[in-house]
């Protein structure tokens, strides 16, 4: 078997985490399933993440991390701030209608952690990564339009996270997608009330 990069080796157990926690359940996922995922032993598993949470605590971070790259990448430098907000929302969506048990993961993830305090600091940085990843759209929104925000980043951040999450939530619920987008978008006509 060919020697893989440790860095390499980790963001294939991340994937295969992925792809057993969404085909099977979290509960399922564990170091050894994660490990016959690959076709490796669990001492590989155990030499790149320290433990099961270890692992876990990197999932939530790449799928939280793709929400933001995806709504980022949505940005037209130069853009008018209306097409701005609308794209990064339509690129973050586009992200949730393309990956309906990654998002699932999310919530079960959030959940799974907040249930005992040993990973419960998983789920409080797991929220402090996604209200980075909008703190980091809007200044990119900012940068690519001259627009001030009336209220600071944080406040609009956590606001932006409570509608996102709720519209995805209800999404994966219901699957009624044009609900969804419509509240996005009534949602993004309030956020740009807040920009000058």
């Amino acid at each position: 078997m060919a020697r893989v990069a440790a860095q390499e080796r980790r963001a294939d157990l991340v994937q295969a985490a992925i792809k057993v926690a969404t085909r099977e359940g979290l509960a399922a996922t564990t170091t050894r399933r994660i490990a016959q995922e690959l076709g490796i032993s669990v001492g590989i598993v155990h030499y790149c993440f320290r433990s099961k949470e270890e692992l876990l605590h990197e999932v939530i971070r790449v799928i939280a991390e793709a929400q933001v790259v995806a709504a980022r990448a949505a940005i037209v430098p130069g853009g008018d701030v209306a097409s701005s907000v609308r794209n990064a929302f339509f690129g973050f969506w586009q992200l949730v209608e393309a990956t309906p048990q990654a998002q699932l993961l999310t919530y079960e993830l959030t959940t799974w952690a907040l249930r005992n305090a040993e990973t419960e600091p998983l789920a409080k940085e797991q929220r402090a990564s996604q209200l980075a990843g909008i703190e980091a759209i809007l200044a990119d929104i900012s940068a690519a339009t001259g627009c001030e925000w009336k209220v600071p980043a944080e406040q609009l951040a956590r606001m932006t996270l409570a509608i996102t999450d709720g519209v995805t939530l209800g999404w994966l619920a219901d699957r009624d997608t044009a609900s969804a987008v419509q509240t996005l978008e009534a949602f993004a006509d309030q956020l740009l009330k807040l920009a000058v």
